[in-house]
């Protein structure tokens, strides 16, 4: 071990109370759904007050204005176009009240993904996990990055498109609508349409970031499988070899993650393989209280999140026909951008609950591949009270109803456009 720090700069450590999750929850407490602070004191209570007034004038409000925007249109297109953007709000708005009131969900998660770092493992299981949460946090943040940029370009033409239509006039702006117009009483027209972009941005950034949030407990739910994995295959070891040099500079490129690992000064170390693999039972403990969690703040609020998907992409389908029969491109391509961000998000959800699925489903066959039938009969034993646990796949789903894997995401795209294709007859 002595040489693997060696090896290894201090400045590259995560550290082992620090949160797989960290990037996400920081973007979410700019926009103002997580409170960054841990106890109750001033800076708390500051955070507080700011999270009541993102929800009730920038959340809560908007979502009036657009209904009322809603109510007073006067063709079938706007209305479309108005009451797509309210129940996407509505749909955020209770994705992100969920995620503020149940912090302390949140926060055991967030501490139960650090959890298999605090048992012993070996360098094998060390290089291995590096190898695995570098590219599981990695991948968090990319997506988190990458969701942000395509939904502000996305609002960036969106009111490109007001601006084109609004004839200078603060009345033809969503900010100009009530109530907002009275949160904000503005005069000067620019200043007015900065200030509704920047508001509506926020809140489509809050809604995206919340669903990186929810990909992020996904992908590293998945990294902790594969860790798992790895354990099981290699618990009915008996002799560690220490790791060879070039295996240390290998693992030196990645994050190093502190964790609770065996020291060794001699070439080889005895291990106990059912110690191995009783830590490894208590990790898929872990997970499935992971997975209790997560249901228990988002089982109810996926569902609507699949139906709302699978209207709007039909309600877009059917309003691109109308409005490019209407001979509008500017409009046609708003409907293009929001029917292509349900699909995205809707693949995001599916994708996120089909790694769930076809990783745990390896578990099985990480036992079968441990050299169980080498071991002793206590070794056995334990394995088959293991495969009892794991006979069955995890699943994500939304309401106990439809889970989150490729087949829904099949099956929702196979609706939409059924759905559609009715509606333009009926419309024809």
């Amino acid at each position: 071990m002595g040489r693997t720090e060696s090896k290894v700069e201090k400045k590259n450590v995560f550290p082992i109370d620090k949160s797989y999750l960290y990037f996400t929850l920081n973007v979410l407490s700019c926009l103002g759904i997580w409170n960054p602070s841990m106890e109750k004191g001033r800076k708390y209570w500051l955070y507080q007050a700011y999270t009541i007034y993102y929800v009730v004038v920038i959340m809560i409000l908007r979502i009036i204005t657009v209904l009322v925007r809603a109510l007073h249109t006067t063709n079938s297109t706007e209305f479309s176009q108005e009451f797509s953007l309210l129940v996407v709000l509505i749909c955020d708005a209770a994705k992100g009240l969920t995620f503020v009131f149940h912090r302390s969900d949140v926060l055991e998660i967030l501490g139960i993904f650090n959890w298999e770092r605090h048992i012993l493992g070996t360098e094998q299981v060390r290089y291995y996990r590096n190898r695995v949460l570098t590219i599981a946090m990695m991948a968090s943040k990319i997506f988190t990055i990458a969701v942000a940029i395509i939904l502000t370009q996305y609002f960036i033409f969106y009111f490109y498109v007001i601006w084109k239509y609004s004839d200078y006039e603060i009345a033809n702006l969503p900010i100009g609508s009530p109530p907002l117009k009275y949160c904000f009483v503005l005069t000067n027209y620019w200043v007015a349409i900065s200030i509704d972009f920047v508001i509506f941005t926020s809140l489509g950034l809050n809604a995206v970031c919340h669903d990186a949030f929810i990909m992020g407990v996904l992908i590293n739910l998945m990294g902790q499988l594969k860790i798992l994995n790895f354990r099981v295959e290699k618990s009915s070891m008996t002799n560690l070899i220490k790791s060879s040099d070039e295996e240390i500079e290998e693992n030196s490129k990645v994050t190093q993650f502190e964790c609770a690992e065996r020291e060794s000064s001699d070439e080889f170390v005895t291990l106990d393989p059912n110690e191995e693999l009783i830590n490894c039972i208590r990790h898929h403990q872990q997970i499935l209280r992971i997975l209790e969690i997560f249901k228990h703040i988002y089982n109810k609020v996926l569902l609507p999140q699949l139906s709302i998907s699978l209207l709007l992409i039909i309600v877009c389908g059917l309003q691109m026909i109308l409005i490019k029969e209407g001979g509008s491109l500017d409009g046609t391509l708003v409907a293009l951008g929001f029917m292509l961000s349900a699909v995205l998000q809707l693949f995001a959800f599916c994708w996120g609950g089909n790694i769930i699925l076809v990783e745990s489903d390896k578990t099985s066959f990480a036992i079968y591949s441990s050299q169980w039938y080498d071991r002793d009969i206590v070794y056995r034993s334990n394995v088959k009270i293991f495969l009892s646990l794991v006979r069955n796949p995890l699943v994500v789903s939304a309401g106990g109803l439809f889970d989150l894997s490729a087949v829904t995401f099949k099956n929702i795209l196979a609706k939409a456009y059924s759905g559609v294709a009715v509606l333009q007859n009926m419309e024809d």
